[in-house]
């Protein structure tokens, strides 16, 4: 697991919520609290699309650029919000070719999710990693693997 503290807080929210740095990631949840608290799932209401397009989003979440515009609009203002959570999952695709590429024993079925949790109060921005198992294991390799993908890819894009 990756624990990053940001120091430049605003250069790495307009990363978030202006530029599409993260718009290939999976918007799994977010959690703000400002004058009223918000919960928003990021999993797709399957009825609420007509088949033909359900069957061309193969997916079960979208992705952050789907959201991130509706995310700014509930916390931009004059205020910053009291707290807020955003978990980001890397996407299927990108989930076997990380495993393709690691040192991994894993196989795509074995792994339920890879996820970026990013986590603001007023005082810290924090940036954690995640895998979800569907069984228990000590290999860890994958893990290695994700954290120095991600902390490559923080440096590179969202200049950290």
């Amino acid at each position: 697991m990756l624990s990053i503290q940001v120091s430049d807080t605003k250069n790495f929210m307009s990363h978030l919520l202006s530029g599409n740095t993260f718009d290939h990631f999976y918007f799994i949840e977010a959690s703000i609290k400002m004058g009223v608290s918000y919960q928003i799932q990021g999993r797709i209401n399957e009825g609420f699309y007509d088949t033909s397009v359900e069957q061309t989003l193969n997916r079960d979440f979208c992705y952050w650029k789907e959201v991130r515009n509706r995310i700014f609009d509930i916390i931009k203002g004059k205020r910053l919000p009291l707290s807020c959570k955003i978990v980001l999952g890397l996407p299927k695709q990108s989930v076997s070719y990380l495993i393709s590429h690691s040192n991994s024993t894993f196989r795509e079925d074995d792994i339920e999710g890879i996820y970026v949790n990013i986590l603001y109060d007023p005082k810290t921005l924090l940036i954690t990693t995640g895998i979800s198992y569907k069984n228990f294991s000590l290999d860890k390799s994958l893990e290695y693997a994700f954290d120095e993908y991600l902390a490559k890819f923080l440096k590179e894009k969202a200049a950290l």
